[in-house]
């Protein structure tokens, strides 16, 4: 197993819709381990693919050492599409490709979702609190949508100072990251 670098705010693929998984094999197998190993090492409850480079419908997450979830099994989500949403919730959501930043977020409480397990076997599920937050969280990314696009043009200025770092990569974390990237305008 691989702890795989993390993108940072920045990076174009963070932008990029991911593609949808046709078929699973050795290479995906291998690469959702790296996904939850990468995962567990920089201390996240959710990970997409595109956070690692790559662009697969393909989310990992595992809540289950959050106090009140340790009951939760761990998730491979493969081709997520939300089919239902109910309620609304907001919460303080922090993202690995966004270090440091923590920004409230206003979710749908509740959701349906049909995806892929690692077997391609289609699943509906109900998901409701931390574990659909998550669960939205991380199809986000596989969108090309982060969390501060969430916020206000306000508070999106507040922040550019943070996101300006993150660009130059000015800040310091525990686990590894994309290295600095041009970007062409």
């Amino acid at each position: 197993m691989a702890i795989l670098p993390i993108n940072i705010y920045g990076d174009e693929i963070l932008r990029q819709k991911a593609k949808k998984v046709t078929r699973i094999d050795e290479s995906i197998l291998k690469f959702v381990e790296d996904l939850f190993e990468t995962m567990k090492h920089s201390d996240g409850i959710g990970l997409a693919a595109t956070q690692v480079g790559k662009r697969l419908q393909i989310l990992v997450a595992d809540i289950s050492e959050v106090e009140g979830y340790e009951n939760t099994r761990p998730m491979i989500v493969i081709n997520p599409k939300i089919i239902l949403t109910e309620g609304e919730s907001e919460m303080e959501e922090g993202c690995l490709s966004l270090p440091g930043l923590r920004v409230n977020v206003k979710r749908p409480e509740k959701i349906r979702l049909k995806y892929n397990d690692i077997e391609m076997k289609e699943h509906i599920e109900d998901f409701q609190g931390l574990q659909a937050r998550v669960l939205q969280h991380e199809i986000d990314h596989l969108n090309g949508k982060l969390i501060i696009d969430y916020l206000s043009k306000t508070e999106k200025e507040k922040i550019k100072p943070i996101l300006d770092k993150m660009i130059k990569r000015e800040f310091e974390v525990s686990y590894p990251v994309t290295s600095y990237q041009v970007v062409s305008k």
